[in-house]
């Protein structure tokens, strides 16, 4: 995702991207047990406008993935879709040898070098940013019995319904004066 600067107008500049399933599996390796994966191509549509040698960036992507829900361990699918915008500034050459106090505006600024803008970076980041956390099949989900393991959303149980991790059992004794 490279553009020349001489390439991007002030009226702007428009193009739109498709990335395989498999385009952020090296930005993700460090994950030892992934719960989700990418089912179909990761859409980026990316908006560039300029104003003397200031870029705005208007991102948005869309992404199709199936997840194992952290409550209950079924797979589902979800489809992810964020809108990012940001300005690039040529870095500039000197280096701040004190501290300094970064504005709200200062955060949403990122910086380039050279005669073009690779934007891969960036888009990656803003696609990891819209990966759940914890991700559930729905809101309500029920998850799992703590002692038997059925999946509650499907079945309910019959064990007791105060079940005590026997770990914390000497803490029933204690008394707080």
């Amino acid at each position: 995702m490279k553009f020349r600067l001489e390439d991007i107008t002030k009226e702007g500049q428009e193009a739109t991207f498709f990335q395989s399933e498999g385009w952020l599996d090296e930005r993700l390796k460090g994950e030892e047990k992934r719960t989700f994966h990418f089912t179909g191509p990761i859409r980026v549509h990316l908006n560039l406008s300029k104003v003397g040698r200031v870029v705005r960036v208007r991102s948005q992507t869309e992404t199709r993935g199936k997840w194992l829900c952290a409550r209950c361990l079924e797979p589902f699918s979800l489809v992810l879709t964020s809108e990012f915008n940001t300005t690039l500034k040529p870095r500039p050459d000197f280096v701040l040898l004190e501290e300094a106090e970064l504005t709200r505006e200062d955060l949403d600024i990122d910086f380039y070098e050279g005669e073009e803008i690779d934007l891969t970076l960036l888009v990656q980041d803003q696609v990891l940013l819209t990966l759940p956390q914890k991700p559930l099949c729905r809101e309500e989900c029920r998850g799992l019995c703590p002692r038997c393991g059925k999946n509650l959303n499907r079945e309910v149980c019959s064990c007791p319904p105060r079940f005590m991790d026997s770990r914390f059992e000497p803490l029933k004794n204690i008394k707080i004066h």
